[in-house]
């Protein structure tokens, strides 16, 4: 009797690890499954006005993506709109966690403040500054802008302009997130090199230069790999405020894949350039990732 209790206890307690780790494969499993078939249908020449008419084309969608204008325009957008927004974004995000660590009175309340724009839904935050950006001085931007004697500027109408202020937007809405990570790396630091600084009378701009950037290195490089990866993939600001437009001005891969899949009715194609930014991404951040290794390792020696 003791024996077969054992070997029930001892069954038990063996499938237990499985039995907790069964949710996370769940959830592992549902998202492969999307990801798999999405790879199957970027092989196929799959309309959606004819689901059942279909056949394997293999890799025509992703060469045929070559000589597309759309998507070499949709490329360069998307790339050089996250080189913009990411330098933007943790430079703005340091310089704010530099200033939210120093002594300064009401500090606390600005740290509260600079969550609202992460408690609000993205969607609500497009169409929050659409409203704002309005091209005539119904618009509160063009309204203050009168005041000093500038005409009104069309934010989301002009292709030079829909760029800047998807970029003003993204910015506002993740610029506390960067500051966020920055902001309690500097509280993790170690002050011992502060107080050997501030004996040997160090100034302000050489301590930043030779201690705290150094020190803050791989959390720079995670706030950086962190800001690529999301802007890389931008969908819901874009979608929400100027759709792509005008001119496809600030159509990314995402927005692009959309068109073809729902809007054109090409899902092969659409879920090839998914599957192209898919591989964008998870490049940028394998080689993101190895620089933070090594920013980590050098920081612990």
């Amino acid at each position: 009797m003791t024996t077969t209790r054992n070997r029930r206890r001892w069954r038990q307690e063996a499938a237990l690890p499985y039995l907790l780790l069964a949710p996370a494969l769940v959830l592992l499993v549902g998202m492969v499954y999307p990801f798999c078939l999405g790879i199957y249908y970027s092989l196929t020449n799959y309309w959606l006005q004819y689901p059942k008419r279909f056949r394997f084309i293999w890799f025509d969608n992703y060469i045929s993506l070559l000589s597309e204008p759309l998507f070499a325009r949709a490329l360069e957008f998307t790339l050089g709109f996250t080189a913009i927004a990411v330098v933007v974004q943790v430079g703005l995000g340091l310089a704010v966690a530099l200033f939210l660590h120093a002594r300064i009175p009401g500090r606390k309340a600005m740290r509260a403040l600079m969550l609202l724009p992460l408690m609000m839904p993205p969607v609500i935050t497009a169409l929050m500054w659409k409203i704002m950006m309005a091209s005539t001085n119904a618009g509160i931007l063009n309204y203050m802008l009168s005041f000093i004697g500038v005409d009104p500027i069309n934010w989301l109408g002009s292709t030079q302009g829909a760029v800047v202020s998807i970029l003003i937007i993204d910015t506002w809405g993740n610029l506390p997130f960067v500051s966020l990570i920055l902001l309690g790396a500097l509280q993790a630091l170690p002050t011992e090199p502060y107080e050997a600084a501030r004996v040997d009378g160090a100034s302000p701009i050489a301590t930043l230069r030779y201690i705290t950037l150094p020190l803050l290195a791989p959390f720079i490089l995670l706030a950086v790999t962190f800001r690529t990866m999301d802007s890389l993939r931008v969908f819901d600001v874009i979608y929400a405020t100027t759709m792509g437009g005008p001119n496809d001005a600030t159509t990314n891969l995402q927005i692009m894949a959309l068109q073809y899949s729902f809007q054109w009715y090409q899902m092969g194609k659409g879920m090839a350039q998914a599957i192209v930014l898919l591989l964008l991404v998870v490049v940028a951040s394998a080689v993101l990732m190895r620089l933070w290794n090594r920013a980590a390792e050098r920081t612990a020696q």
